[in-house]
C-alpha cells in the first residue's frame, strides 16, 4: 500500500495526490492519503473535493510522527529507523527533505519504489513526481463549487485570457512576477486582439482592485471571494479560481507558483509564466 501525506496549499496537495494516483497504478496497489487540516489549507478534503474509488482519505496517525527517512546515509541510524518504521507499520518511508536530492526526482523514485512493491510506503511531500497528469481527473469538487465554476465560465471562449498574480506570503513570486509586467502583458494582448477579457485570480484584493481600475470592468472577470486558508469558504472559493482558470484559453502566470501551474495542466493550457528576466 502506498500512504502518501500531501503537505502545503491546494495547488501542492493536488499535484503530489495526482502523483500518488500515478504510482498507485504503476505498483498496482492501494493509495491511502493523510489529509492534514491546518494553517496551509483549514478544510476537510470533502468539503472541497467528492471522494473517489481511486484512493482514501484518513487523518495523520500519531505514530506516523515518528517516521524517519529509509534513505539515511549512516548504516546504524539507517538499521534503526528502519525498526522502527516497520514497529509503525511502514517499510519504507521518504519525507519531504529528501526530495532536493537528485536520488528522487522523475524516474528514479519509481526504480527505487519497485524494489519495495507489496510493501506499506510512506511518502510526504509537497513535490510531484512521475506523469501525474492524467491522474487530476479524480479531483472533482463537490457540486456546491461546481456549480458555481459552471456559473463563472458558461460564456468563456477562446478570447477569455486567464491571469493569475501570486502574492501574500510568496516573495519569490512578488519579486519576479511583479505586477506591472502584468499590466503590460494584458495590454499587449488587448493590442493584437481588442475583444479579450481576462479572468483574474489573486490571493490579493489589492491587486484585484489595481487590475480592475486599470482596464476597467467590461475587460477583468474576477471570483468575488474570500481570501483565506483557514477558512472552509476561503479554500472553496481557492478551488473555485484554480478551475476556472483552467478554463481560459491561455494563462498568464506568476513564477514559483504551483497554483499557476496545476492550473495549466488541467486541460493542458497554454501557459507564459510573467516574470522577470
Amino acid at each position: 500500500m502506498i500512504i502518501i501525506e500531501p503537505i502545503g496549499g491546494l495547488a501542492n496537495r493536488m499535484r503530489v495526490i495526482a502523483s500518488g494516483i500515478w504510482l498507485k497504478g504503476i505498483l498496482n496497489t492501494d493509495l491511502t492519503i493523510i489529509w492534514n487540516e491546518n494553517y496551509e489549507l483549514n478544510c476537510p478534503f470533502d468539503l472541497l473535493f467528492e471522494n473517489s474509488d481511486a484512493f482514501k482519505i484518513i487523518s495523520k496517525p500519531i505514530s506516523y510522527r515518528y517516521l524517519k527517512p529509509s534513505n539515511e546515509v549512516g548504516l546504524i541510524k539507517r538499521t534503526l529507523f528502519s525498526l522502527r518504521n516497520k514497529l509503525i507499520g511502514i517499510d519504507y518511508c521518504i519525507i519531504e527533505g529528501n526530495f532536493p536530492s537528485n536520488t528522487w526526482i522523475g524516474i528514479n523514485i519509481l526504480s527505487i519504489l519497485s524494489a519495495q512493491k507489496d510493501k506499506n510506503i510512506y511518502i510526504q511531500t509537497c513535490q510531484e513526481f512521475g506523469d501525474n497528469i492524467p491522474s487530476f481527473k479524480y479531483l472533482i469538487p463537490i457540486k456546491k463549487i461546481k456549480d458555481k465554476i459552471n456559473l463563472i465560465t458558461k460564456n468563456f471562449n477562446q478570447l477569455v485570457v486567464g491571469v493569475h498574480i501570486r502574492r501574500t506570503d510568496n516573495v519569490i513570486s512578488i519579486e519576479k512576477s511583479p505586477i506591472e509586467l502584468f499590466i503590460k502583458a494584458i495590454e499587449k494582448k488587448l493590442i493584437t486582439e481588442e475583444k479579450t477579457t481576462f479572468f483574474l485570480c489573486s490571493d490579493d484584493h489589492e491587486v484585484e482592485k489595481k487590475i480592475i481600475s486599470t482596464f476597467g470592468n467590461s475587460k477583468i472577470i474576477i471570483n468575488r471571494k474570500e481570501n483565506s486558508r483557514i477558512t472552509i469558504h476561503g479554500m472553496q472559493d481557492a478551488v473555485t479560481d484554480l478551475y476556472c482558470l483552467s478554463y481560459t484559453s491561455e494563462i498568464f502566470g506568476s513564477y514559483w507558483s504551483s497554483f499557476t501551474e496545476v492550473a495549466a495542466k488541467f486541460n493542458n493550457t497554454q501557459l507564459t509564466i510573467i516574470k522577470i528576466d
